[in-house]
């Protein structure tokens, strides 16, 4: 059933963010996802593709250039 879920590709950057985001929500990690300009990018990744970061919180992502 794992191969009918949609998983995102996403940059690698945004591959690191989500994973703290990850860990943040299991409660395993408290610190800031980015901060500085990287902050600013990843505000705007999320307004532009929300559809694909639902996905990517739902079913997993895949990192751009290792599939």
């Amino acid at each position: 059933m794992d191969k009918n879920l949609y998983k995102p590709a996403v940059p690698e950057w945004v591959a690191e963010i989500l994973e703290l985001d990850k860990l943040r929500r299991q409660n395993q990690y408290s610190g800031s996802l980015c901060s500085g300009q990287l902050r600013k990018d990843w505000e705007d990744w999320k307004q532009r593709y929300s559809r694909k970061l639902k996905y990517a919180r739902r079913n997993g992502w895949i990192v751009e250039g290792r599939e």
